[in-house]
Order: C-alpha cells, then structure tokens, then sequence
C-alpha cells in the first residue's frame, strides 16, 4: 500500500539538506503546505521516527533556529510505512492531540481507497482544521505516500 517513487522538488531538496546541516537528523522529506486563510507557508518535515528528537533538538533549538531563518512555521512529523501509524503521528503534532478512534480502509466498487479515521466528537473541528487547513495536510501527506484515492474525519460516540 505503500507508494515506491516519491518526487522530490529542489526547494525541498534544499530545505532538507539545510535542515539535516543543522540538526544532524536524517530527513526523509519536506512538503510545503500554504495554510489558505492567511497564505502562510507550514513546512513540514518528515523524519525517522528514531530521529524526532534529534530533528526538534533539546527544548525544540533546531525547529526555532530554522523557524528564524525561514521565517515560517515547521512541523516535524516521524514518518512511518505503516499508515495507521503515521496518522497517529501527523494528528499527535497538534497543540491538543486529537484522540483517534479508529481508521479504516473501504475500497469501492470501482476501486476507489478511502481512508476513513473516526475521532471524538470533541476532536472533529481539531481534526479538521480551521478553514480545512489540518484534514488538507492529513490529505496531502496520505495521499503522496499510499496508495488510496481520499481522506475523510468521520465522528462517532463510543
């Protein structure tokens, strides 16, 4: 499930290798993200899981440092091959962590994926962002490295 070319443009060749000079961390990739209702630019960076602390450095030095240079916000994000993991680790950087109950993949009938993660009620506007903004990462991260077609937050009472 697990997509095998991932292409990787020069600007985030360069922010990787900038950001691996000043925290010794290995980079797996970078994305930019443009947060819609502001224009901003979120740069996210994704890293071993062994390497999180490495990446952010001791009392987050190396994400302030770079913020500095940049001028933008950094996300570090531990990457995972296993997708239920690595939605786990893309919804445990928010300021709040948002409680994931559940995640599943339906396949339709014209064999369409859809990853379909069930949060608290409570979670659903964390888990969707303000204006879109956090389901458009969990997309857009999703989607570059597995194989599945769509992305939706789905609530449910337990």
């Amino acid at each position: 499930m697990l997509k095998r070319h991932i292409k990787i443009d020069r600007e985030s060749m360069e922010l990787i290798s900038l950001f691996n000079n000043i925290s010794g961390a290995i980079i797996k990739d970078c994305l930019i993200f443009k947060a819609p209702e502001n224009e901003t630019e979120i740069i996210i960076f994704l890293v071993k899981e062994e390497d999180v602390g490495k990446a952010i450095g001791k009392a987050g030095e190396h994400v302030k440092d770079l913020k500095i240079k940049l001028q933008k916000k950094i996300d570090i994000i531990a990457f995972s091959d296993n997708l239920n993991q690595f939605i786990h680790n893309i919804l445990q950087t928010t300021k709040n962590s948002i409680v994931i109950q559940d995640i599943e993949v339906k396949e339709s009938r014209n064999q369409k994926k859809t990853v379909i993660i069930t949060v608290r009620p409570q979670d659903r506007g964390k888990a969707i962002g303000k204006d879109g903004s956090m389901i458009r990462k969990i997309k857009g991260l999703v989607l570059r490295y597995f194989d599945v077609d769509n992305v939706i937050i789905n609530t449910k009472n337990i």
